[in-house]
């Protein structure tokens, strides 16, 4: 009994302590088994665009004869999300954009490249709305990056403003993630870096990073989930747990590049999308959650 509570105890000091920690839960989205694989896999993907039937998001390598039912088993569509891609209609049809193949099977993934552009988003109403949701927000992507690429995965600005309220890069040169964010109460522009996860080249797959980002305002925590490795929580602004990211209604939401254009993210995309919620566990199943897995246990299952 006194191990139990001891276990309870750190697992709850782990969510309280400010500053970066790295944590998940006993046993959150894991396998009891590696020689067990789930009939369905837990996924980020939404259904409203798993439809093989229609051309215009056929995908390479994907499976004509499964049935839509079959599909729908392994996507799904999180109440009142905010698909990105969805929102901009982004299309094979669309220069500089060509569909790829991604890890979720039957469910479209584009390719990035110049010239395209032409952000921000034509409606960023719906994407403020959710994130300046009273309990927080979540941002989900699952992307491949081209190398040496510093790109922006979200931007939201204030019209004309360079300096974001929220702001998410990826460094493939580096190796880091970096999350740009302002509070309410203060002009002040704070910042949190992480380490991406190293790939594993032999496998193409292997080379997309699976990402989800919820910010609590509930308990002014930051909690990031990337691959299979264990979650990180890090606080808005240590020593103050009643902190809001307050972002401005008119603010304009830009898709991989900042204002000006600047930062380009170049690479494929599958998801992109805002939860105007906090998402408590990982979106996608894992074999294991370690920082030292074999390779092929550092992705999700599919």
């Amino acid at each position: 009994m006194g191990r139990i509570l001891l276990t309870a105890w750190l697992v709850a000091v782990s969510y309280c302590l400010p500053g970066l920690t790295a944590a998940s839960h006993p046993r959150e989205n894991e396998l009891d088994s590696h020689e067990i694989h789930p009939i369905n896999p837990k996924s980020p993907a939404s259904i409203l665009h798993a439809s093989v039937k229609n051309p215009e998001v056929a995908v390479p390598g994907a499976d004509p004869a499964r049935s839509l039912d079959q599909i729908h088993l392994h996507n799904r569509k999180f109440p009142d999300e905010v698909d990105i891609l969805k929102l901009m209609n982004v299309s094979a049809k669309d220069q500089g954009v060509s569909l790829v193949e991604g890890p979720i099977t039957n469910f479209p993934a584009y390719k990035f490249r110049l010239p395209y552009g032409n952000v921000p988003l034509p409606n960023s109403t719906v994407v403020t709305t959710a994130m300046n949701s009273p309990e927080g927000f979540t941002v989900v992507f699952l992307y491949r990056q081209q190398k040496n690429n510093l790109g922006t995965l979200i931007s939201v600005n204030s019209p004309g403003r360079l300096t974001p309220w929220f702001q998410l890069n990826s460094n493939s040169k580096m190796g880091v993630l970096m999350l740009k964010y302002r509070m309410e109460t203060s002009a002040k522009l704070r910042q949190m870096d992480w380490e991406l996860p190293k790939h594993h080249r032999k496998s193409p797959l292997a080379a997309w990073t699976w990402l989800s980002v919820s910010v609590d305002f509930t308990t002014g925590i930051v909690r990031l989930d990337l691959d299979c490795q264990p979650s990180r929580f890090e606080s808005l602004t240590p020593g103050n747990d009643q902190s809001h990211i307050r972002i401005p209604q008119d603010s304009l939401v830009y898709f991989r590049q900042e204002p000006g254009r600047k930062k380009k993210f170049l690479g494929s995309m599958q998801v992109a999308k805002v939860l105007p919620y906090v998402q408590q566990e990982r979106l996608w199943t894992c074999v294991e959650i370690s920082s030292n897995l074999a390779p092929q246990f550092r992705k999700p299952l599919l």
